[in-house]
């Protein structure tokens, strides 16, 4: 009997977590801090993958983060490829570049499941089984992605529009539409009529059938990033894309260049504790607190503060009678916000 499609995971690093000033940097971004315990997001990542099966793993970054990638990946004893974008064009032509490299490597038939790196997931066996549900719907000829339940009108998702439910496959729904950030009062609106989920960026597909989507839809993009890869340089484990050929792709992202256009797009909602990390606000959701309601790292003493997220590495920082606040300090700058505004820092420092 034919063996079945490879499931290859594309890991995404390219974002810059400027919400996470001033402890994520361009040089460090939020992908590789360890925010949550001993091992950074991008670490908790690939064992996550390892853990459900997937030991096809490929990562897409800005070539910058060579070094980090690596050091990293050998401390949880993992070599994945290494994608090394020459520069930033958001992710389509990352996800593009990936697809095409994939392709090459392991045939149109595989499954790639493009993921974040930067994405906190915690409960493992919920998430594998949600991946494996997925990898199904891609191969009834889908264009699948994950949506998570919204648990507030949010107005920093993008949200999925559930549609018709997918023959032969028990949970899926067709995408109606993808909508751009509500505001609020939009937001309210679609947690009460129900019907939308928040859009996880999380997408999971046949290799040519996004090739074929992907040449119909976005074709710049396609064709700078297949002209990329096929004119790389191979190292060991990683692929340098050829520089002049990426940077003919136009800077846009998957969602705007081909998920919103596709008739081919289903969803399934995830079945598992979900945070993008998105802010430091989503840090200190995620982190345990004491009876006061602080969560702290670091030299810190509080007296009559609560619900505050106080982080240091470094200075000693105390707080008296305060509460509900962001506090984060580093030798070369602190950051501090009330928690309804963490996300705001990057307008300042972005």
């Amino acid at each position: 009997m034919p063996s079945s499609p490879r499931v290859v995971a594309l890991l995404l690093s390219g974002g810059a977590g400027a919400r996470l000033w001033p402890v994520s940097r361009t040089a460090r971004p939020k992908q590789f801090l360890k925010l949550f315990g001993d091992l950074s997001l991008y670490q908790l990542t690939l064992k996550r993958l390892a853990a459900s099966g997937v030991t096809d793993i490929m990562v897409a970054a800005n070539h910058e983060h060579e070094a980090l990638l690596r050091e990293q990946a050998g401390e949880v004893g993992m070599t994945p490829l290494l994608a090394l974008e020459p520069a930033r064009r958001d992710s389509a032509p990352a996800i593009a570049a990936g697809v095409a490299l994939a392709m090459a490597r392991f045939g149109a038939d595989a499954v790639v499941c493009a993921l974040p790196c930067d994405h906190l997931i915690p409960e493992t066996a919920r998430f594998a089984r949600t991946l494996a549900s997925a990898v199904a719907l891609a191969r009834l000829g889908y264009l699948a992605t994950l949506g998570i339940a919204p648990t507030t009108p949010s107005s920093e998702y993008g949200y999925l529009q559930r549609g018709a439910a997918i023959p032969g496959h028990r949970k899926a729904r067709q995408v109606l539409k993808f909508h751009e950030k509500p505001q609020p009062a939009l937001a309210a609106r679609y947690l009460v009529e129900g019907g939308y989920d928040w859009n996880s960026g999380m997408f999971i597909f046949p290799a040519g059938l996004f090739a074929a989507e992907a040449a119909r839809l976005m074709p710049e993009v396609w064709n700078a990033a297949s002209a990329a890869v096929a004119g790389a340089e191979t190292r060991g484990d990683a692929v340098a894309l050829a520089a002049e050929a990426f940077a003919r792709a136009p800077k846009i992202s998957i969602d705007y260049a081909l998920f919103e256009k596709s008739d081919r797009v289903a969803m399934i909602p995830a079945d598992f504790r979900w945070s993008d990390v998105g802010n430091w606000a989503s840090v200190y959701d995620n982190l345990d607190k004491t009876e006061d309601g602080n969560a702290t790292t670091g030299d810190v003493t509080t007296r009559d503060a609560r619900n505050n997220l106080v982080v240091s590495e470094g200075p000693r920082v105390v707080l008296i009678g305060v509460s509900d606040l962001i506090v984060v300090a580093r030798p070369d700058g602190v950051f501090v916000a009330p928690r309804a505004r963490a996300a705001e820092v990057k307008d300042l420092v972005g």
